[in-house]
């Protein structure tokens, strides 16, 4: 199967080659003439004749050609222009080594996995850090949530995958960071109301705008629908908000609000194989019988500031504060340790840094110094599932987890086409536990952990437009409470649970073809020890085991081609493997050289987009995933599946204001396959169907 995907890989390239000859040669013929003339310097803005890509995930302020790793960055219109923007999936499948799914259950949230990383968590997001508009939603411990996040608000996104991520700490997998409307995209005024197949539908309000020094930006949705399977009914409302005032000649202060109401959401759970070839849309009758469903709200404020010390110095702060409130309702009883989590959360803390550019020796520099501090205070309590509604109490505590920590990066120029990046981060990470239901004994503790991580990274421009690099870091992840939690069934730590530690390396190239298009490629190997993962005892409660060594490497490409002027084309795949290398579990078997369950190794995504003028557009993508194995011992196996989506959309001008009208079929073809594996569940309950065909349309109106 995997040599015939290599082939696939190829021949997929040289029809790309084939039909956008005259690009490539132009390209060649351009690149020569480059190297006639002599090298530009390494950072130039100037490079070539697409505009240059400026990241932010790096911490430095960088040309995405110029980044020693493999980063990447989603414009507003793929992951919103024609989409249903429910879920985050559509746009961050598009990127190489990221695979997102449990996109339709809303209930355990989006799963999302860099380079297998992320893979185990039984639900929200793991081993990746999530940022939103320079605010945190990944926690002390590590857990990230994405239900906060509107996809339709989102203005752009960046993707740094890899261990280079230990700048944020406490991750392995990566840092996905997130921007939203802002003023400065105004002048917006619109409104927009899509609908579709399973009772969807959503409705959205926003405008931007910048007056002087002053700019506001406010968004507003609602989304709900009764969704593909029996009982998975969700409904979520999000509003965004921004003030932002300019202060002094550089200065600006961002005042940052995020609300979340998202009641009543629905679990249909995961069911087996022979469930869901009977009936694909039915629920599994524990959840039924049990009301699965979980309650959230969430409040964030934050606030960024960020100015001038010198012509050479600027620096930025910023502060932030989430409140949330949680209960969910799990499908089982007393028996197996109370189906009812419950907690009240307060996460706040704040930052600074400062970036300084000074010639050394001679030679360009780039250095950023900062400091973090966060704090996670969760009053969670477990009670027992009366068939839906709460029982007696099980579980009573307090759990806390604080991080401080300093980091610096700096990039330096060794020569005009050639630079060097080191970083390093020292966290000093704590996590405590106050035990307040002592009838089974007092189970108050706490856990410290120290640790360095430092990265490594070379870049060289061989011509403006075309650049090698290199790099090597070590990463730290904890785990996190819910991870931590004790398989004796009583309150406190898994006292057998410790962190894991991983070493990436990493060589790729990444550049333009012209002015046509741009291309990354690159090859990767993670060593972990001590991964974290997932195994099941008794019914669905899940617990957590290090298992002592795997290992991640592969090959991640991606290439974006103008092929005429209305024909754009866009091809990402990844080939991995991602395997125990060894692995004695806690009941003595041996799954060394298995497979890592509930990620696909490989995967091909590819898309046309047809645009003849800045009013109409039409597009197709196709998402091919391999298979997945359910468990560790990789006795059972998910096959490959390929889905087709496609969407279209035309803007008409209605005297002053604009009328845009979209529609789309995701799953064009009906394709049978699971939208999320649920890893070393019992009793063989690994999977949940994905839904069928789905349409929607949508209307949007801007004045």
């Amino acid at each position: 199967m995997k040599r015939t995907m290599i082939g696939w890989h190829v021949a997929t390239l040289f029809g790309l080659y084939m039909l956008n000859g005259a690009a490539f040669a132009q390209a060649s013929s351009e690149l020569s003439a480059q190297n006639a003339s002599g090298r530009a310097s390494h950072d130039s803005a100037a490079r070539g004749i697409l505009p240059p890509v400026k990241i932010e995930a790096f911490r430095l302020d960088q040309d995405i050609l110029s980044t020693p790793a493999a980063v990447d960055v989603i414009e507003h219109p793929a992951i919103s222009r024609g989409q249903r923007k429910a879920q985050l999936d559509s746009a961050l499948n598009r990127i190489p080594g990221v695979y997102a799914s449990n996109g339709s259950n809303f209930a355990q949230n989006l799963r999302l996995s860099i380079r297998g990383f992320g893979a185990r968590s039984a639900f929200g997001v793991r081993g990746v850090r999530i940022l939103v508009d320079g605010i945190p939603q990944t926690l002390v411990d590590g857990q990230g949530q994405t239900d906060i996040i509107d996809p339709g608000s989102i203005e752009r996104i960046e993707v740094l995958r890899g261990s280079l991520s230990s700048l944020y700490g406490n991750a392995t997998g990566g840092v996905v960071e997130i921007s939203t409307l802002a003023p400065e995209d105004g002048p917006v005024n619109k409104i927009e109301l899509s609908g579709g197949s399973y009772g969807y539908l959503r409705a959205s309000a926003a405008s931007a705008r910048q007056f002087d020094d002053w700019g506001y930006a406010t968004i507003v949705t609602r989304l709900q629908q009764h969704g593909y399977r029996e009982h998975s009914d969700v409904e979520r409302n999000h509003f965004i908000g921004k003030l932002t005032h300019d202060v002094g000649r550089d200065g600006k202060l961002a005042l940052i609000t995020h609300l979340l109401y998202a009641p009543g959401t629905q679990d249909p759970g995961a069911i087996t194989r022979g469930a869901a070839q009977d009936d694909r849309r039915a629920a599994r009758d524990a959840n039924l019988a049990y009301d699965a469903r979980k309650d959230s709200s969430q409040e964030t404020f934050g606030a960024v500031f960020e100015d001038s010390l010198s012509e050479q110095q600027d620096y930025k702060l910023h502060a932030f504060y989430s409140h949330r409130d949680f209960t969910q309702y799990l499908p089982f009883g007393s028996a197996n340790g109370g189906g009812v989590p419950a907690f009240k959360r307060n996460f706040f803390g704040g930052g600074a840094q400062t970036t300084r550019h000074d010639d050394v020796f001679g030679r360009a520099n780039q250095l950023i110094l900062g400091i973090e501090a966060q704090r996670q205070r969760d009053k969670r309590r477990r009670y027992n599932n009366d068939f839906g509604s709460i029982g007696a109490k099980r579980l009573e505590q307090t759990e806390i987890a604080s991080n401080y920590a300093i980091f610096l990066q700096d990039e330096f120029n060794i020569t005009p086409s050639l630079a060097a990046t080191f970083g390093a981060r020292y966290d000093w990470l704590n996590f405590k536990i106050h035990d307040q239901f002592t009838t089974d004994g007092d189970q108050s503790g706490q856990r410290r952990y120290r640790q360095a991580s430092v990265n490594f990274g070379l870049s060289y421009a061989w011509t403006d437009q075309q650049h090698i690099y290199a790099n090597i870091a070590n990463a730290f992840e904890s785990p996190t409470f819910t991870e931590f939690a004790n398989p004796a069934d009583t309150g406190g730590f898994n006292p057998n649970l410790g962190p894991q530690k991983a070493v990436n390396y990493e060589i790729g190239a990444k550049g333009e073809v012209g002015n046509r298009g741009r291309y990354q490629i690159g090859l990767f190997q993670v060593d972990v020890r001590g991964a974290i993962t997932p195994f099941a005892e008794r019914g669905d409660r899940t617990y957590y085991q290090n298992s002592g060594r795997s290992r991640r490497r592969g090959l991640e490409s991606k290439f974006s081609l103008d092929l005429t002027d209305q024909l754009t084309a866009v091809l990402a795949f990844t080939l991995a493997e991602y395997e125990f290398r060894h692995f004695v579990a806690e009941n003595g078997q041996d799954y060394s050289g298995n497979r890592l369950p509930g990620i696909a190794q490989d995967t091909v995504f590819s898309e046309l987009l047809w645009q003849p003028d800045d009013t109409t557009f039409a597009a197709v993508n196709i998402h091919w995933v391999g298979s997945v194995y359910t468990d560790d011992a990789n006795e059972t196996r998910v096959s490959p599946h390929t889905v087709v989506n496609t969407r279209a959309g035309k803007r008409f001008a209605l005297g002053q204001h604009d009328l845009s009208l979209y529609a789309g079929i995701d799953n064009l073809f009906n394709e049978y396959y699971f939208d999320n594996i649920r890893i070393n569940s019992f009793g063989g309950r690994y999977f949940e169907p994905a839904p069928g065909r789905t349409l929607y349309v949508g209307l949007q109106a801007e004045f």
